[in-house]
């Protein structure tokens, strides 16, 4: 695939982390995701790999998309983000977990 700019649906990934594109399948495990600048803490790198894939109801809280409806469908790892590609209002929900760049430790 080439570094073009390609926008990914959320109905076109599957429950299997399966990326549906142009009549290919790609799965997601194991490829880099390229994470928008506005969900990324300043030192992230801008493509991140899918180190996992899991059940959307077990992260989302209490079970439910900021759409409102229930968390059906999956959750893609990587180091630094998640995505939910949420089904139900056709929306890429990203998190991000507050981390503090400001501590130093000592080897």
């Amino acid at each position: 695939m080439t570094e073009k700019q390609v926008g990914i649906k959320a109905k076109a990934i599957d429950m299997d982390g399966i990326w549906h594109w142009e009549g290919k399948k790609i799965p997601l495990l194991g490829n880099h995701l390229p994470v928008p600048e506005k969900v990324r803490l300043d030192m992230d790198p801008e493509r991140q790999e899918v180190l996992a894939i899991v059940d959307a109801a077990d992260w989302m809280e209490g079970g439910k998309c900021v759409c409102g409806a229930k968390a059906e469908g999956i959750i893609l790892v990587t180091e630094y983000t998640k995505l939910f590609p949420a089904h139900c209002c056709e929306q890429m929900v990203w998190m991000t977990d507050e981390r503090d760049y400001n501590e130093i430790y000592e080897a």
